[in-house]
């Protein structure tokens, strides 16, 4: 007797028909879960993912990095979203420094096959892409009022005295210093310490955080210029058999001292102007003016007049032939005579 062989679609069915049957009433489920269950809309909360930029880059602008996604689909598939990590990937491998503006579109979010996008917020993200650079920043104090009268600032030390910052180059390129909070020094007369944080730009606070910066200020007493007139004059001479004669027998003195010094009176000022003609022959010379003055901290300016003219003569009548300048006049106390001058 020979064997019945099915021919057509009964042939087909007959091979591996359990395996058939098993996959059929699987697609069945499947059509019956995606077409037949209830559908549901639901907006969910997709995040912006970065990947691939150079290290030398950043992105400087601030941009939503989330997108709000509404999705349609079986009450299902859409419950399990949530059990998901499903992000916007955007790829920056070929970006350069500039604005970009990257369209978000559906096809974009890996979504599971089922679910519908029905609508993204926003559209589109802007993104502006700049190099980094890094720049020393010098700390600059903000002082708030004056010292007391008669003093001033002497000097001013920031520890540390700069920062160093890594940012976007739009962020630090206008920037040339970091100034503190106001530090008050109304009145003092005394050098101060004192710790302050920064006052700057949020974008440049998010970049250093909260550093104290430790100021110190130096203080000093003010200078002030004093003048000093009539201060007479000595003669230190050494010449034998000598007659000599100066042209001025006061000077006045331009001097420089604190600001407290200089309001004393003039009577507690001593200053001592010495000439010096030493052993110089007869004739007409310039000598120097030497200043000495107590109490000390006084800083001599200027003398005036700061050479004085001496003439120096033997007395006789050889020497009266002699002399050309200008005659002695024994009325005038400005001719003096040395203490060996007789014959």
């Amino acid at each position: 007797m020979k064997k019945y062989k099915p021919k057509g679609i009964r042939k087909v069915f007959a091979k591996n028909w359990l395996l058939k049957l098993v996959s059929m009433f699987f697609a069945l489920f499947l059509w019956y879960f995606v077409v037949g269950e209830d559908k549901v809309e639901l907006t969910i909360t997709v995040p912006l993912e970065i990947t691939n930029m150079q290290q030398d880059l950043v992105i400087a602008n601030q941009f939503k990095k989330q997108l709000e996604v509404t999705v349609n689909g079986p009450r299902g598939l859409v419950r399990g979203l949530s059990k998901q990590r499903i992000t916007r990937p955007i790829d920056l491998a070929d970006y350069r420094p500039g604005s970009h503006v990257i369209p978000i579109k559906p096809e974009s979010i890996n979504f599971p096959r089922g679910i519908q996008v029905q609508h993204i917020r926003p559209g589109n993200i802007t993104l502006v892409i700049d190099r980094l650079i890094e720049k020393e920043l010098p700390i600059k104090p903000v002082l708030k009022g004056n010292p007391a009268a008669g003093y001033e600032i002497a000097s001013i030390i920031a520890d540390p005295p700069t920062l160093s910052l890594t940012a976007p180059s739009a962020t630090l390129a206008k920037e040339v210093f970091l100034a503190t909070k106001p530090i008050p020094i109304d009145g003092i007369k005394n050098n101060i310490k004192a710790q302050v944080q920064l006052d700057v730009k949020d974008e440049i606070s998010d970049l250093v955080g909260e550093p104290v910066i430790s100021i110190n200020i130096l203080v000093r007493e003010k200078i002030q210029s004093r003048d000093f007139s009539g201060i007479p004059i000595e003669i230190n001479h050494a010449g034998e058999r000598t007659l000599y004669r100066i042209d001025s027998h006061q000077i006045t003195v331009k001097a420089e001292m604190p600001f407290g010094m200089a309001k004393r009176p003039s009577t507690s000022f001593k200053f001592k102007a010495v000439i010096n003609g030493g052993n110089l022959p007869p004739g007409r010379h310039e000598i120097p003016i030497l200043i000495t003055s107590d109490p000390p901290g006084i800083k001599i300016l200027e003398v005036i007049p700061s050479n004085i003219v001496t003439f120096i003569s033997r007395p006789g009548p050889i020497m009266k032939r002699l002399y050309t300048g200008p005659q002695p006049n024994p009325t005038e106390p400005a001719v003096t005579t040395s203490k060996n001058n007789q014959p």
